[in-house]
């Protein structure tokens, strides 16, 4: 998921004021809402396509490794990558020529608010999924490695610890991105009664 803030044309999308909204044409605003559907396209094929490879690495873990919390470890991986991956295809916002056809400062604006609350809940459906089965395998990985005590294995887990936990903020940051766009499409465009706030 780190990925998806860094294309340079949506982070500035993302950066632009309120008033570069307002002098926008639906023309323009169409080909931003283009651009973003672009941009979530490949962010969802490079998650798509690290599952595949974690899946592959991992099944081949279970298949060689002769300790038992190592199988066990990599199945629970494979098991929380294709949740992972089941999810940001269940969360991830979609194009839809009818609404685009209508109105697509409220089309934009609805595919906007989606992604930003996928992104601020990446810790959950993400990030969650993955963490059984890499403690399970960091479990095996310690014990073979000689790491068994509890200080041991703390010192061990840090470098993932904090892999994710940079993943989650950088999701958190481009979440508040997507608010603050939304927030300036409302300061243009107010969403009218029944649209999603």
């Amino acid at each position: 998921m780190t990925q998806f803030f860094d294309d340079d044309g949506l982070r500035s999308l993302w950066r632009q004021g309120g008033t570069a909204l307002a002098a926008l044409p639906l023309a323009e605003i169409k080909a931003r809402a283009a651009t973003f559907d672009r941009a979530i396209g490949r962010r969802n094929r490079r998650e798509y396509a690290a599952t595949l490879f974690v899946t592959l690495i991992f099944g081949l873990y279970a298949l060689i490794l002769p300790e038992p919390l190592l199988k066990a470890g990599s199945l629970l991986v494979i098991a929380g990558g294709f949740v992972m991956a089941w999810q940001l295809s269940r969360r991830t916002s979609r194009p839809d020529p009818d609404a685009e056809a209508t109105d697509i400062r409220a089309y934009y604006r609805a595919r906007l608010a989606t992604e930003e609350r996928m992104l601020a809940s990446v810790g959950i459906w993400y990030l969650g999924p993955l963490i059984p089965g890499l403690v399970v395998f960091m479990a095996g990985l310690a014990a073979a490695g000689g790491f068994g005590s509890a200080l041991g294995f703390a010192a061990f887990a840090a470098i993932p610890a904090l892999i994710f936990i940079g993943i989650w903020l950088l999701n958190r940051r481009a979440a508040a991105m997507l608010r603050a766009q939304i927030e300036r499409l409302d300061a243009v465009s107010p969403p009218t009664e029944g649209k999603e706030k």
